[in-house]
């Protein structure tokens, strides 16, 4: 009897202590997997990155060493695949307009103008996009949004001691000078990182109130350094955030307000509109910008006669500005600069992928506005983010290229984002309402 208690005592303490390793390990696997998901959205945000790799006197060489950074990410990227594979599927097999836009991209490599370019981006931009799906697979609405804001705070932070302390690297010196680029190479990405930095502060805010002393200050921060930016479009897609996040307070808190606020809004986007194509040069001055958006137009009516000459199937994924002797040496010939993008998300697309690929993406950008405006009325409080966040993927596609990009947190935030509206994913309540919004009515018996 007393062996018998003796053998029972030592497997109770020997599944303590098998349960008190497995919980260990299983708290390292995790710190493991947050630090390197940490890592990651830091190298898609691209900060540090160019600012300190690029060399103006040898720009292939900067590429190269560029590339090569990447190679360690991907490597992450994958073993995170592995590890969430069957809820990776899970996000795949919802939203097969993602799929088949990558997957379209990599087909252009049949009548690429530079195969191994396509190739090697095409497979980029396939990591970029299973990271995002990674993300979505692996968080909840409120972990995604906090962990993005917390990447975003950091790199405002790097940003603000940069331009403060080493004004040589965080302040432009050639062009625009004394306008603050942060931890990027130009002003105009900065501004939009950190108007999307903005838009996560507020969405993690709503669903974190208790952290406002975080995300407040961190804000406010964010819109200083757009600010001292001078990026106007950033400045443009901050106020509208903004505005955005007070208008969906207002939708969310007071009911009754629904109808006028649905029809303020609409009749304000209206009005904006109408006064653009009406009085086009006073309304470009009320925020700096001349009608040719400075130069902007130049270009994009210089593109137009480019995808005349390949409208449907485009020339390759990644490959229009490649090279001093392909098809957009004629383009930086006739502005005399060395133009590097479309400066706009829908023409580079139609660039690199066709008509097709613009139909594609432009499928899944509307299915995914639509997902999103449900979630107004049957979400949580994750429509902070999954509205903010698509309106301003939209506004600043317009003037930068962002569509389908490769190597760019903000394709990896919309891919995370439009997985998770495409497989429902489940609403985030910072108090789980106990009855539901809709609901049936109530039974009545028949008098007998």
């Amino acid at each position: 009897m007393i062996g018998g208690t003796t053998s029972t005592s030592d497997e109770r303490e020997l599944e303590s202590r098998i349960a008190a390793r497995n919980h260990t390990v299983g708290k390292l696997l995790y710190w493991a997997e947050e630090i390197i998901v940490f890592i990651l959205l830091f190298q898609f945000s691209t900060a540090l990155v160019a600012l300190l790799t690029v060399d103006p006197n040898d720009l292939e060489s900067q590429s190269i060493l560029a590339r090569y950074l990447w190679y360690p990410g991907y490597i992450l990227v994958l073993l995170l695949a592995l590890r969430h594979f069957g809820s990776l599927l899970r996000m795949a097999a919802f939203n097969p307009l993602i799929v088949l836009a990558v997957l379209w991209c990599g087909v252009t490599y049949i009548w690429s103008i530079a195969p191994d370019v396509t190739l090697r981006r095409s497979v980029a931009l396939l990591v970029t996009t299973l990271f995002g799906l990674v993300l979505a697979a692996r968080y909840d609405w409120n972990q995604l949004v906090q962990r993005l804001a917390f990447v975003f705070l950091v790199t405002a932070l790097i940003s603000l001691f940069l331009a403060v302390a080493i004004p040589s690297l965080g302040r432009m010196q050639d062009v625009y000078v004394g306008a603050w680029r942060g931890a990027w190479l130009e002003k105009n990405s900065f501004g939009t990182r950190m108007a999307m930095g903005l838009t996560a502060m507020m969405a993690a805010f709503a669903m974190q109130p208790k952290r406002w002393w975080l995300w407040v200050p961190g804000g406010i921060l964010c819109f200083f350094l757009i600010i001292m930016c001078q990026s106007k479009a950033a400045l443009l897609a901050a106020l509208v955030a903004i505005s955005g996040f007070f208008v969906i307070r207002l939708f969310r808190r007071f009911p009754l307000l629904r109808i006028p606020v649905m029809y303020g809004v609409i009749m304000t986007v209206a009005v904006g509109a109408f006064l653009i194509i009406v009085m086009p040069d006073e309304m470009f001055a009320l925020i700096g910008k001349d009608r040719t958006l400075t130069g902007r137009t130049d270009i994009w009516n210089l593109l137009i006669e480019a995808i005349r000459q390949k409208p449907w199937l485009g020339y390759g994924y990644g490959t229009f500005w490649e090279g001093l002797q392909g098809p957009s040496y004629w383009i930086r010939f006739d502005l005399d600069w060395g133009v590097p993008t479309a400066h706009n998300g829908w023409m580079e697309t139609w660039l690199s992928a066709g008509l097709v690929g613009v139909a594609i993406f432009g499928l899944l950008y509307l299915l995914t506005v639509l997902l999103a405006l449900d979630r107004l009325y049957r979400g949580g409080v994750e429509n902070y983010w999954v509205i903010l966040s698509t309106v301003l993927f939209f506004m600043i596609s317009m003037s930068e290229s962002q569509v389908l990009q490769q190597n760019d947190l903000s394709w990896v935030m919309f891919v995370a984002t439009t997985a998770k509206l495409f497989s429902f994913s489940p609403a985030w309540w910072r108090n789980r309402p106990k009855t539901p919004y809709f609901q049936p009515p109530p039974h009545r018996r028949a008098w007998a």
